[in-house]
């Protein structure tokens, strides 16, 4: 009887609460802007991949509905069909050939929502949605790069944005694509912030693992950031203001249903004012060098501007364009004795272009055809000059990269179980780079190159799904034409849900890389950008090849979630000079190969306002070089062995705040002595890191307008770790040219930093 009687209730509450009507309207809107507003009006969740969203619209008239009537107007608007999971949860789902419905399996989302709401793990893909993201802890206006490294497996040993090491692989190891331009220097002010606006980033795929075969031409992570191509009925304008630059981007339809246009811009007023956040960035970055302050005179700038035109002929063809400029400014001028001067000059640029036709020829067949170009010029020069006698000494450095290319991509749905692309890929890259010093008496250049390379691939990606297991396997060919080599690089994902619960992962991936950084130490007081891009040879700098094997499965059941993953990663090509150590054999490359393997463990608790997480991460990564260390193998620069993450979310309403704590083991260092000989090869570490971050944010609506304002306070208990030992040959004297001296350089981390943040939309 009881039984009977709690079932009644049951389904009676629940028709009440399909029943519960509040008054609700749009017109026209595009349906990922609606989603949002019906999930806070009726406190419920949608998941869903973005893709099926992507360009649909619906109207509603403003009146009292109910939930299924909003669903039932959604499905008969967009043909997407709300299937109900639970009383709060429901998964969108798209129509097939015959008019069934059913989800669609091969973009199935395994985790709707991964360390917090906007962060979804889709099979072996983390998907990151800026405009839907909740507030990270520490994270600053929802910086795309920063909110990476909360990531399991993530990991910036030097506390920048851009210094991304992903699974052991260092930071030229990522490909970072956005709308296809290649990214060679992502950050502003040497790294520490991200720069891409987010304002402008609709998705953001990030793969640490399998990448699909149309990625190539790297051995780590693939970052591919996405703009949005959705066309406005209404005019779209976001701005906003925090303690180091004020950003704008409106999107203007010019033809209704038919062709809009983006544009955005950010840019620095640290000419101008000098805030504490920027302070403490700039201690940071500048320690042990000569750069004591920055004011009126001496200034450091940064700005990203970026356009978009959107056009579709058809229902079935969409064109746009897309433009880019990254671009970094130094300018720095200080007296060295009574009569001397010193000026540092450095300018960083990262400028593309892309061109993107997508057609869909029908529900089964579509093509992607993308051309793109990009330029990355980076120029520094330190001139010492007497103010007496007007003599001089000048160190110039230049590093340029011209990259361009197209793409042939085809999609096939040979049935709602199974899936192909394949395409064809051609790029070229012309790569120099130049370092001279001269005086008034003479010149010498130390160092100079340029190759120039065309790389042709072709690949294959098949995805099926047979009940609980789903595989996806690929092949990429690829021809490095300059040098003559062929490389092959299989790649597989396989999956099992063997419960409703439990899925169980394994992947296989094999990747070449023909252009990475390598280190060189010369007179350069930043530290920070003592790297230079050089283009893979028969000889010097071989091309990079890397294996990975990972292992691993994901629990979810109700409020709980456990992902584990163990991978191993061999790499061989890399050179001597990517490891940085100084000594008597520093100009003699040496070629070598490494591993690493390691285990990744994330817990999650989640619930309608509190979400909690912990990471922990093993890594063991080791190198190995010919004639170094008697051959024999030693931890890898950026090592870090040990790394946990704990993570606290919290919302009421309108406000939400997020609070984490970062610990992880000291990086690897070197011993040198006093002649400037190796003594041990990271046999030491550092001492432990930690630091804890805090986020608030509060958003509400006035009228037709959005607002959303905040703060974050990045170690927040201040704490002085030491994250990087180096040893920087010194110049000071005409005999250190042929002398090798080292003066040991000790960086610390991050101070307190704050930051504010407003931002309003239309």
């Amino acid at each position: 009887m009881n039984k009977v009687l709690f079932f009644c209730l049951l389904l009676f509450s629940n028709l009440i609460m399909s029943q519960y009507k509040v008054k609700f309207g749009c017109d026209g809107m595009a349906l990922e802007r609606a989603i949002p507003k019906i999930e806070r009006k009726f406190d419920i969740k949608y998941s869903y991949a973005d893709s099926l969203v992507v360009d649909k619209r619906i109207s509603l008239p403003e009146k009292e509905y109910s939930i299924d009537e909003i669903n039932a107007e959604m499905e008969r608007q967009t043909s997407l069909h709300p299937e109900k999971i639970s009383e709060r949860y429901y998964a969108l789902v798209s129509f097939l050939e015959g008019g069934e419905a059913k989800p669609v399996q091969l973009n199935e989302v395994i985790v709707g929502s991964f360390l917090t709401d906007g962060i979804t793990k889709s099979n072996q893909r983390f998907l990151l949605s800026p405009q839907k993201s909740s507030v990270l802890a520490g994270v600053t206006d929802s910086d795309i790069l920063l909110s990476l490294q909360q990531l399991p497996g993530v990991k910036s040993p030097n506390e920048t944005a851009t210094g991304l090491y992903v699974r052991g692989g260092s930071q030229d190891q990522n490909l970072i694509l956005i709308d296809g331009i290649r990214l060679y220097h992502p950050g502003h002010l040497f790294g520490m912030i991200s720069g891409i606006n987010p304002n402008i980033v609709k998705s953001v795929s990030f793969y640490n693992k399998a990448a699909s075969a149309n990625y190539g031409e790297r051995v780590s992570g693939v970052i591919d950031i996405r703009t949005s191509g959705n066309l406005e009925k209404d005019v779209k304008v976001i701005g906003g203001v925090n303690a180091l630059n004020a950003d704008l981007f409106m999107q203007l339809p010019i033809i209704k249903g038919k062709l809009d246009i983006q544009v955005s811009g950010r840019k620095s007023f640290t000419e101008v004012w000098r805030s504490t956040t920027f302070n403490q960035l700039a201690n940071k970055v500048f320690q042990n060098t000569d750069f004591r302050s920055f004011n009126d005179r001496n200034k450091f700038r940064f700005y990203d501007f970026s356009a978009k035109v959107i056009f579709k002929p058809s229902e079935k063809s969409l064109l746009t364009f897309t433009g880019l400029s990254i671009n970094n400014n130094l300018n720095y001028k200080y007296k060295i004795v009574a009569d001397s001067t010193s000026n540092q000059q450095m300018q960083i640029i990262n400028d593309g272009y892309s061109l993107h036709w997508h057609q869909q020829y029908s529900k089964a067949f579509s093509q992607e055809i993308l051309a793109y170009y990009s330029v990355y010029d980076f120029q520094y020069s330190k001139k010492q000059v007497n103010e007496i006698t007007s003599n001089f000494e000048v160190f110039k450095k230049l590093n340029r990269i011209v990259n361009s290319g197209a793409e042939l991509n085809f999609m096939s749905l040979l049935s709602p179980s199974m899936q192909l692309d394949y395409g064809y890929q051609i790029s070229g890259n012309d790569v120099s780079h130049l370092f001279n010093t001269y005086n008034q008496d003479v010149g010498i250049d130390l160092n100079q190159r340029q190759l120039f390379n065309v790389l042709h691939s072709v690949y294959l990606s098949h995805n099926y799904t047979l009940k609980t297991w789903r595989f996806q396997t690929g092949l990429r060919y690829n021809y490095f034409a300059r040098i003559g080599v062929s490389t092959f690089e299989p790649r597989i994902f396989v999956q099992d849900k063997i419960t409703g619960a439990f899925a169980l992962q394994l992947s296989f991936e094999r990747r070449n890389q023909f252009m990475n950084q390598a280190r060189e130490n010369s007179i350069n007081d930043l530290s920070l950008e003592n790297y230079v891009w050089v283009l893979s040879d028969s000889g010097k700098y071989p091309i990079q090849k890397a294996n990975q094997f990972s292992v691993g499965g994901i629990y979810k059941k109700d409020h709980w979630l456990l992902d584990i993953d163990g991978y191993f990663k061999t790499i061989d090509g890399i050179t001597g000079l990517n490891f940085g150590f100084f000594n008597q054999n520093e100009n003699q490359t040496s070629k070598g190969k490494g591993f690493t393997k390691g285990v990744e463990v994330f817990i999650q608790n989640k619930s309608d306002r509190w979400n909690t997480s912990l990471t922990y991460s093993f890594q063991d990564s080791q190198h190995k070089f010919s004639g170094i260390n008697n051959g024999g193998y030693f931890q890898a620069n950026n090592n870090i062995a040990h790394a946990v993450n704990m993570n606290l979310n919290r919302k009421w309403k309108k406000f939400s705040a997020a609070l984490g704590w970062f610990w992880h083991t000291g990086k690897p260092y070197s011993a040198v002595n006093e002649r400037g000989m190796t003594e041990s090869f990271n046999a030491d570490n550092l001492p432990v890191y930690h630091r804890m971050d805090i986020s608030c944010e509060y958003a509400f609506t006035s009228g037709k307008v959005n607002f959303k304002t905040g703060f974050s306070v990045y170690n927040l208990y201040n704490r002085k770790s030491l994250i990087s030992r180096e040893y920087e040959r010194q110049y000071s004297t005409f005999t250190d040219l042929a002398n090798e001296r080292y003066e040991k350089q000790d960086y610390y981390s991050l101070g307190i930093t704050p930051n504010l943040f407003f931002k309003m939309s239309i």
